[in-house]
């Protein structure tokens, strides 16, 4: 008796997922449309330390804890100091 009724729910989850049901603890959350497209693509932007340009961290030099846009704007900052 209680075989038939694993196999039931077995069978059950199978046909559910089937037919595009997702099972919270068998399926993982998968990424939303905008994620799957631009997830690579969005990147964190920093603030430059001397001008205020925004620019992508990737870019960013990072001196004294502080990002600056260019070589140009880091040698300008410590001119001023």
């Amino acid at each position: 008796m209680l075989l038939r009724v694993i196999l039931l729910i077995i069978i059950g989850v199978a046909i559910y997922r089937f037919f595009g049901g997702k099972v919270p603890f068998l399926d993982k959350k998968e990424k939303s449309e905008v994620e799957k497209d631009f997830g690579n693509s969005i990147q964190g932007t920093s603030k430059c330390a001397y001008c205020g340009v925004y620019m992508t961290e990737d870019d960013a030099l990072i001196y004294q804890r502080k990002a600056y846009c260019s070589n140009e704007c880091l040698e300008n900052h410590k001119k001023e100091k």
